[in-house]
């Protein structure tokens, strides 16, 4: 069946968890993108599990003790038909109630309709079909298997196509999968609904006949060879319980290696806190030293000059005796004679008065000269403390760089011993891997050689032209997210059933390009939808896409340890926000880097014991007595 075009979405606009006596827990949805981060267990994955809960797609939710005394989910939708709608489950099971318009408090009356949370094929009213109608998906058919053996299509198969969770985003297995190998064809048969907007109605299964023995007895052929392989690998390697075993101790050994040599390194980090507070009193001391050697040098000059003027003083004393009158002789002033001198010999004469001066001027510099010499003492007295400080902090520092040296070889050796113990945990590993290997095929060979019936190709194929179309538009998406200088080539793999990124696959690649390329998948994909008109949630819930990142001019990791430049998270955010013509939300346990562009919504959950923000997605609760 062909699908009408249609812009009908659901936004997502809160969730509140609430109970009798406790503060609502809540959380508002901003109509772009929405970005909940911070320290781990504050709840943020429990916010996504509780999205699905509240949708119907768990049995059950696991509520943690923070959200103890809490009893209903509210989760505020806004729909094309039904308009804003909020669903409301108890936290212990049970239907789901459906209210008219947006309800954020607890309900004190029974729901006007309660919808099943499982999908019903022949009930319109559970809450899977009531969101697909919303979307135009309802009563849509996908083949089951191989055989074209249908079902109806439910709502948790297109939200695994907009929701990831942290686990998923960064496995190595393709962004459509979602159950086992046999799942393959309805997992294709989704993706390919939404890429060429056409189920699987007209699909005609497949009669039972009689096993095809010879096709059975080829495929045996080639399993035999295989396990046989796997067999001659695994000559001489101990059993599983000793492997089991080894690795056991291995794992135990390494913890113990781990934690010795955090606890050395810690310590190494307290003795280099120390000597640098040490090197800091110690450049304290010496500049003060060198403050008082200033000072003393200019009080040294002030003194001198303090005794050239007692000197001078000194001297005026010693020549007002000489200018002294005698009888009968001139002046010594104006060089009159005896008999027309008229002398005052009272206490205003003028060689008294010089004399009387110039002992003030003594008496004066006298007293000033005593404080400096006080001073110029106090001086010398500091300086031999300084001194003796300042070579004690010296000596202090230069044993405690003894003791870091110490402590770094302390860390040297061990490491390279917990190198080795984890080289040959690798190689344990692996046995134990062949060994899983071996038993999958042996089950496998089991039930290739019981096969009854014929069945189709695993592989359901899609339009060329709608692949490419698809394409064209994640590799637009990616070049705004600047994931690369060059024109990026990008392409859905039918084989992988994977995006490929420059001919590379996606799980080839390290976890940390993993995570943002099977983000680019699912934002691709609501883009995709919206440009062709055709039915998509509107919305994708991204668990940690951004798990590990590099600043410029750092070296570019490989291998499982491959990240992405901390520029192509600004532009993932900035896309979402600007861009994106539907609705993120994001959680990350890495708080972003450069500030969120204007208009997005931001949770940070610091966690208990933590300063700043929000502890977790519960309200902090003062304890009982």
């Amino acid at each position: 069946m062909k699908l009408e075009s249609n812009d009908r979405r659901v936004r997502l606009s809160f969730i509140v968890v609430d109970g009798q006596g406790v503060p609502a827990a809540s959380i508002d949805f901003g109509p772009k993108l929405t970005v909940i981060h911070g320290a781990s267990d504050t709840g943020k994955s429990h916010i996504f599990e509780l999205l699905e809960y509240a949708l119907g797609l768990r049995q059950k939710i696991e509520v943690p003790p923070e959200g103890d005394r809490y009893q209903y989910v509210l989760l505020g939708l806004e729909t094309a038909v039904e308009g804003q709608i909020t669903l409301v489950r108890d936290l212990s099971g049970g239907k789901i109630g459906l209210f008219p318009g947006h309800v954020r408090q607890l309900p004190t009356e029974p729901a006007p309709e309660y919808l099943k949370p499982n999908h019903t094929s022949n009930d319109p009213r559970s809450v899977s079909r009531l969101l697909l109608s919303e979307l135009g998906l309802d009563e849509q058919y996908v083949r089951r298997n191989q055989n074209n053996v249908l079902r109806m299509l439910e709502f948790r198969d297109v939200f695994r196509l907009a929701a990831v969770d942290e686990q998923k985003i960064i496995a190595k297995r393709s962004p459509i999968e979602f159950g086992q190998h046999q799942d393959r064809p309805v997992e294709s048969a989704i993706f390919r609904l939404l890429i060429q907007a056409e189920d699987d109605s007209g699909l005609v299964e497949i009669p039972k006949v009689a096993a095809l023995k010879e096709a059975a007895q080829n495929k045996v052929a080639v399993l035999d060879q295989l396990i046989s392989r796997l067999e001659v690998q695994l000559e001489g390697v101990p059993n599983r319980e000793e492997l089991l075993d080894q690795e056991a101790r291995l794992n135990e050994t390494i913890s113990g290696a781990t934690q010795s040599l955090e606890q050395v390194s810690a310590r190494r980090d307290q003795v280099v806190a120390e000597r640098s507070a040490i090197r800091r009193r110690e450049h304290e001391a010496t500049g003060r030293l060198g403050e008082i050697s200033t000072l003393h040098a200019r009080f040294s000059l002030l003194l001198a000059q303090y005794e050239s003027d007692l000197s001078r003083l000194d001297l005026l004393r010693q020549a007002g005796g000489v200018f002294q009158p005698r009888d009968g002789s001139r002046c010594p002033f104006c060089g009159a004679d005896s008999h027309h001198q008229s002398w005052n010999h009272g206490e205003n004469s003028d060689t008294r008065n010089m004399q009387s001066a110039a002992d003030a001027e003594a008496t004066k510099i006298e007293i000033l000269r005593a404080d400096l010499l006080g001073a110029l003492s106090e001086m010398i007295e500091e300086r031999g403390v300084l001194a003796d400080a300042a070579s004690d902090l010296d000596r202090r520092a230069d044993g405690l760089s003894e003791a870091i040296a110490v402590l770094d070889r302390r860390i040297s050796a061990p490491a390279k011993d917990l190198h080795a113990a984890i080289g040959v945990q690798s190689d344990v590993r692996k046995k134990l891997d062949l060994m899983d290997q071996l038993e999958q095929l042996l089950a496998l060979r089991e039930q290739v050689a019981n096969i009854e019936r014929p069945k189709t190709d695993s592989k359901v194929p899609i339009r060329a032209s709608d692949l490419l179309e698809f394409d064209s538009v994640a590799a637009d998406v990616l070049r705004s997210w600047r994931f690369s200088e060059s024109d990026v080539e990008v392409r859905y793999s039918t084989e992988d059933r994977d995006i490929e990124v420059g001919r590379r696959s996606r799980t080839g690649r390290g976890k940390g390009v993993r995570s943002i390329l099977h983000a680019l998948f699912n934002v691709a994909l609501a883009e995709y939808c919206a440009i062709r008109n055709v039915p998509h949630p509107g919305f994708v819930i991204l668990d940690s896409p951004v798990v590990s990142y590099r600043h410029p001019g750092e070296a570019a990791p490989t291998g499982e340890d491959e990240t992405v430049l901390l520029s192509v998270v600004d532009a993932f955010y900035a896309y979402l926000q600007g861009n994106f013509a539907g609705q993120a939300i994001v959680f990350e346990n890495k708080s972003p880097v450069s500030p969120l562009p204007p208009g997005a919504v931001e949770y940070f959950f610091r966690g208990k014991g933590q300063a700043g923000g929000r502890e977790g997605f519960y309200p902090e609760r003062p304890r009982a007595d």
